[in-house]
């Protein structure tokens, strides 16, 4: 009896290796194949698995599971985030969702048109992103979260995934909501104003209408709480914090336009010269964070151009 229990648990152990085995493996071929798909409809290589990358992405995204934020880890690589409430998010439908921009690439501008999202679909396909490196884990809210890595990073400014350069709309990420009360709408403004003063760019100014369209997608945006662009016709930046006293502050990483690796341009459009219309909005979502958007007329972060 000993011996057909010890060697039943044995049994059971291996079996549950094998399948867990099985599953990375299915996966990650998934993650493979979508991307490949992708990439040999315009003609570039196929991408390799990479266990280094790989294991970087395991361990950024075991990092994420308490609060499963779409927050870049501002990593040696080049990254796609994704994530979904269902169990059915899976490896392709996260890289499924990033190919889904592909129509809002123009090759021939090599830009992003309409004030849509482009960027997730060119680091997909970008030439020179060789190895590919993927994790999908299970967060503590239930919602599953996905992240890919690439080696060497994508969209870099000035080259595209073939040639030219690129136009990135200002769509950049930082939260806050609620209704803008005059106080608020002068700390935004006073803000702003700081940082232009100190790079020469002349004081933005407050506008209603982007005030109201803020404000609107603020709103749409309490439910979830989420970090994601509206896709209007302005410049964006999004910001959230779980706490009452988080305010807006710009999200200053400024060094130059080519710095590789680094984000900076929530900064540029905040001090972009050609961006005079400012509104913004922070409200509380049901999960009790706060939201912050602020938009801009006319957009920045056209690439080939500096901000001031």
């Amino acid at each position: 009896m000993n011996t057909f229990t010890a060697t039943s648990v044995l049994i059971v152990a291996i079996s549950v290796l094998l399948i867990a085995s099985s599953v990375q493996s299915t996966e990650q071929q998934d993650f493979i194949n979508t991307h490949n798909a992708a990439r040999s409809q315009v003609g570039v290589p196929n991408l390799v698995w990479d266990a280094t990358v790989a294991s970087y992405a395991l361990n950024y995204a075991n990092a994420r599971k308490s609060d499963c934020n779409l927050v870049h880890s501002t990593g040696p690589y080049g990254e796609n985030l994704a994530k979904g409430s269902s169990s059915t998010f899976s490896a392709i439908s996260a890289v499924n969702l990033w190919v889904a921009e592909k129509p809002h690439y123009n090759y021939t501008t090599n830009s992003c048109t309409g004030g849509q999202q482009c960027l997730h679909y060119t680091q997909v396909v970008w030439r020179e992103s060789v190895k590919l490196g993927c994790a999908r884990v299970q967060c503590t809210n239930g919602w599953w979260f996905v992240t890919c890595n690439y080696d060497t990073p994508g969209n870099y400014i000035g080259d595209t995934f073939t040639t030219t350069s690129v136009l990135i709309v200002a769509i950049s990420i930082l939260i806050i909501a609620s209704s803008v009360q005059s106080t608020e709408q002068q700390d935004y403004l006073n803000t702003h104003n700081a940082a232009r003063s100190q790079v020469g760019v002349p004081n933005i100014v407050w506008n209603a209408t982007i005030a109201s369209y803020a404000l609107n997608y603020a709103n749409a945006r309490r439910s979830d709480c989420n970090l994601v662009y509206s896709a209007g016709p302005y410049g964006e930046n999004l910001a959230k914090g779980s706490s009452s006293t988080f305010s807006y502050r710009p999200y200053i990483l400024y060094t130059t336009l080519t710095i590789r690796g680094k984000h900076c341009f929530h900064y540029t459009q905040v001090v972009w010269r050609d961006s005079v219309k400012l509104g913004c909005a922070r409200v509380q979502c049901t999960n009790g964070w706060w939201f912050v958007i602020c938009n801009y007329d006319t957009p920045g972060n056209y690439i080939g151009q500096y901000p001031y």
